[in-house]
């Protein structure tokens, strides 16, 4: 039995080679392989990390693709017969893999496992969500509502119905049962993917007995015009994928004013803060490629 590491790089690269280091560091109770999706970032940058790692396996792409796509390369040309699923701007603190394949071998069944997320000051991250009904998009709308699960009560394993795909660990036949990541929903990718495992009777489980820390959007920072507008459209597209016309209309309409309602706000207070300005140009572009992806939804956003 093998495990097959899947890290995806885009301009990150000091962050992969920290991963990867307690990935070396920790994992000793099961053969595994890593293999790093790098998006088209600065070559010195990736040569930095083959140089130190000349065993990992590096896919070198032409281009930025999707966070996604970039997954499936991973996911279509490892051999483990389980994947796990690290963002580079992740590290391990202990033998957490460990634990997470041991727990998801013991299942003796399909599923998909996520660890317990800790923020750079170990304060608790949320990293499970409920499926969103309208109740749920229109209370985040107005971003009083996060749909999170209490996960400052569990100690165990515990079913839910999605996990950040930030550490998300499954077997080799989860993905062929239910397909790969869907490139078209960018930041919900992970919501999308544990959302098909379930209809298709996969267990998801959040496991706080393994722990990762997680800095969190450290790609995204560094476009956060493509990082807003993805988060929210992809949202659309996930109603438009899996639920009514009407419904999905319902969402789109209430993504629609929360962009425009918050622009409105930004432009209100702004003046006062560089804080405000810095959100205010990538909630203007945004609203120009909301107003794009309208009349056409396979639009890119890059």
């Amino acid at each position: 039995m093998r495990l097959s590491i899947v890290i995806v790089n885009y301009n990150v690269e000091q962050l992969v080679i920290d991963c990867v280091r307690y990935i070396y560091k920790y994992l000793d109770c099961i053969p595994f392989e890593i293999i790093v999706v790098d998006n088209s970032s600065d070559k010195k940058g990736i040569q930095s990390v083959r140089n130190e790692f000349p065993a990992i396996q590096i896919i070198e792409n032409i281009s930025n693709t999707s966070f996604s796509e970039a997954n499936n390369q991973g996911i279509n040309v490892s051999i483990g017969d389980y994947i796990l699923l690290l963002n580079p701007d992740t590290y391990l603190i202990d033998d957490t893999i460990c634990k997470m394949f041991e727990f998801a071998r013991d299942l003796k069944q399909n599923a998909i496992v996520g660890p317990k997320l800790f923020n750079e000051d170990k304060s608790l991250q949320y990293s499970t969500w409920r499926d969103k009904d309208l109740k749920i998009i229109f209370q985040e709308s107005l971003r009083i509502f996060k749909s999170s699960y209490p996960l400052e009560t569990y100690t165990k394993p515990q079913p839910v119905d999605n996990v950040s795909g930030a550490a998300m660990l499954f077997s080799r036949k989860v993905v062929e049962e239910i397909g790969g990541f869907d490139k078209s929903i960018f930041w919900m990718e992970d919501f999308d993917f544990c959302y098909r495992a379930r209809k298709a009777g996969i267990s998801v489980y959040y496991f706080p007995e393994a722990s990762v820390v997680h800095l969190g959007g450290q790609s995204s920072e560094k476009n956060a015009n493509v990082a807003y507008a993805n988060s929210l459209i992809s949202k659309v597209r996930f109603y438009k994928k899996h639920h009514s016309k009407f419904n999905a209309t319902i969402v789109t309409a209430l993504t629609f004013l929360h962009i425009v309602s918050y622009i409105v706000f930004l432009l209100l207070v702004s003046p006062f803060s560089k804080q405000y300005r810095n959100k205010l140009r990538p909630y203007l572009f945004t609203f120009r490629k909301f107003i794009a992806y309208l009349f056409n939804n396979n639009i890119a956003i890059r």
